[in-house]
């Protein structure tokens, strides 16, 4: 979802930079931690990333980016996740928990539910473990004491999709979003309805429940009925890239002719914007998002250094004119830029 200013690309390039100069050897040592030998000087930094289920393509592009940072900046990694779809508050509270109690040098962790999160949050940074927050909860993490944020600023990256679907002439827009009761997924749909609504459309939002949300029937048929129920609806955007697919079949299966965008990207996604299927795309870069994470909870932990403001890795737009190109780079390194 597009949203750098030059400031933040400095950012960005220094965060990148930083990585040129720490990275080293290190070796896996299993499926679920990404771990070296240490550091040159024998300290060891060890960082617990806390995050969405992997049965979410999404959060697998996660973890692909934290094992990578901890072979490749020789960081003793472990990425804890609900085992199932029960990605909610609680579940990621006792997460945290689980975290502060391996006494790790820090914690990067998506807030996802600010209520049941902060609390375990603040009880950590109180201990005395470093706090970076990804991917949500780009509002509150300087109030948190957290040391920085990265991810994207859900707002802008919903008003840059409601933007995308004006152009292309949408007069009544509708964002599905497949976790109610988050706040960045609450913005994103608020900024894509101000947006749309500032160009002089109207649009509204479609809150799906979050357990139905990786059943594409239960989905195609929620979307469906919506479109049925106002047919006037000729733009569709999703919070996922599943969910934009479900869409689609559902405007297929009403012989609907609607614009979709997706707020995420997968293989299927990119050939579906390729082919012109689906309009566009937006990338939010999630692998970056724990691999920075990493990154600057290591070198905090070593030399005491973090960015001074956030890091915003997104949002990124895709159409039918990149879309090749991302999509071969998907295809050929599987996790990186987004769900397989």
């Amino acid at each position: 979802m597009p949203r750098f200013r030059r400031s933040r690309l400095v950012l960005i390039a220094t965060v990148v930079a930083t990585t040129a100069v720490t990275a080293g050897c290190s070796k896996r040592t299993d499926a679920s931690d990404g771990g070296g030998s240490g550091t040159a000087s024998g300290r060891k930094v060890s960082v617990v990333v806390v995050s969405g289920p992997l049965s979410d393509p999404f959060f697998g592009a996660m973890k692909s980016g934290s094992d990578a940072a901890g072979r490749e900046l020789n960081v003793s990694t472990s990425y804890l996740s609900p085992t199932s779809t029960d990605a909610s508050g609680p579940t990621l509270a006792k997460l945290m928990q689980a975290a502060i109690a391996k006494k790790p040098d820090a914690i990067v962790v998506g807030n996802f539910f600010p209520e049941a999160q902060n609390p375990e949050i603040k009880a950590a940074i109180k201990a005395g473990i470093p706090v970076v927050v990804i991917n949500s909860g780009q509002t509150d993490w300087k109030q948190l004491g957290a040391l920085s944020f990265v991810g994207l600023d859900p707002s802008i990256a919903g008003a840059k999709s409601g933007a995308e679907m004006l152009a292309r002439g949408v007069k009544k827009g509708l964002c599905v979003n497949s976790v109610p009761g988050n706040p960045a997924l609450e913005q994103l749909c608020q900024g894509f309805i101000d947006a749309i609504k500032k160009g002089g459309g109207t649009a509204s939002s479609l809150r799906l429940p979050y357990q139905d949300s990786t059943n594409p029937t239960k989905v195609t048929q929620t979307v469906a009925g919506a479109l049925q129920a106002d047919k006037s609806i000729d733009g569709v955007f999703t919070t996922g890239a599943a969910i934009a697919e479900d869409a689609l079949a559902a405007a297929g299966n009403l012989n609907r002719r609607i614009s979709i965008g997706s707020g995420d990207i997968s293989t299927k996604a990119l050939q579906d914007v390729k082919s012109g299927k689906i309009a566009y795309a937006i990338d939010q870069q999630p692998y970056l998002q724990t691999y920075y994470g990493v990154l600057i909870a290591k070198q905090y932990a070593l030399y005491g250094l973090a960015p001074a403001d956030a890091v915003l890795t997104g949002p990124q737009v895709i159409d039918k004119s990149n879309a090749a190109s991302v999509l071969k780079i998907n295809q050929q390194y599987q996790g990186i830029r987004g769900a397989s």
